[in-house]
């Protein structure tokens, strides 16, 4: 088991290891916490935490690892019970494959996603790393502004089960770039974007009036798509879109496309574009988008 934390404040590393120890339920001689470079380290302790100095609104970066037999919490009720504890904000990843995406526990037991901006070094080769933006107020960065972060939206994959029962069957799997392979896609990327819709917008409650644009857009190529997939799996591909089409029809309103219009601009006179949910699904973005 292992964490990666990022914390604001540059923690007395002692403090620290009580800290990890009580988290643990360790004696506090069970943990190493030393700073990156640190030749009188004791690797043989059940606990490890190597501590990197940086520079910015987050101090630190804890890499630690821990011996087989020591249980430790999930990593957000490790991160939100050290924030509370050492009275200071943790930063954690939320989404492994977007490096600036990030979960930031505050002392008061708030949770919030953050924006880090962390690719610049001082003149001492120390990481600077700036909170570009938070989706709530966060007291201990009043400076840092409050804004949408939609970019993790996509990375929490949707169950696709028709698609997906398509593409098992395509063989040949059309090549990549290719006309069928672009139907199979499209129809996926639809079938995520009505699951997450009939989910409450998974996973934060909203969704950008830019991307529901832009999944529009992809039905908009899906009227024509099942003429370039072999014969042989046309029908499934057609009885996919059907299904798919009848989930989104039931969970939208038509409102003749003035919201969505309203947000992003003219709408093509299709009846898909004329559809939305009650209430808009961009309806608690953070900025109000």
């Amino acid at each position: 088991m292992s964490y990666l934390f990022l914390v604001h404040h540059d923690v007395a590393r002692a403090e620290l290891a009580a800290a990890l120890a009580e988290l643990l339920s360790l004696p506090v001689t069970a943990v190493d916490v030393g700073d990156l470079g640190r030749p009188d380290r004791h690797w043989d302790r059940p606990v490890n935490c190597t501590v990197t100095p940086m520079v910015g609104d987050l101090r630190l970066h804890l890499d630690m690892y821990f011996a087989a037999g020591v249980v430790s919490p999930p990593e957000a009720e490790a991160a939100a019970w050290l924030a509370g504890r050492l009275g200071t904000l943790v930063a954690y990843q939320s989404v492994p494959s977007w490096p600036s995406a990030y979960w930031l526990a505050g002392p008061d037991g708030q949770r919030t996603r953050a924006r880090l901006d962390s690719d610049e070094y001082d003149e001492h080769e120390r990481v600077i790393c700036r909170v570009d933006a938070v989706e709530a107020p966060v007291p201990l960065l009043p400076a840092v502004r409050v804004a949408a972060i939609p970019e993790v939206i996509r990375e929490y994959r949707m169950p696709t089960p028709l698609s997906g029962a398509l593409d098992a069957v395509m063989r040949p799997e059309p090549k990549t770039g290719s006309a069928a392979w672009y139907a199979a896609n499209r129809l996926g990327a639809w079938e995520g974007m009505v699951s997450r819709l009939t989910a409450g917008w998974h996973p934060d409650g909203w969704y950008p009036a830019g991307h529901y644009r832009g999944d529009l857009e992809i039905r908009d190529a899906l009227v024509s798509a099942a003429d370039v997939l072999p014969e042989v799996f046309r029908a499934q591909f057609t009885a996919a879109l059907d299904t798919i089409d009848r989930r989104f029809l039931d969970a939208t309103v038509d409102d003749g496309g003035e919201a969505l219009a309203a947000a992003t601009g003219t709408v093509p006179d299709r009846w898909w574009w004329r559809r939305i949910t009650h209430p808009l699904p961009w309806h608690g973005m953070p900025d109000g988008r």
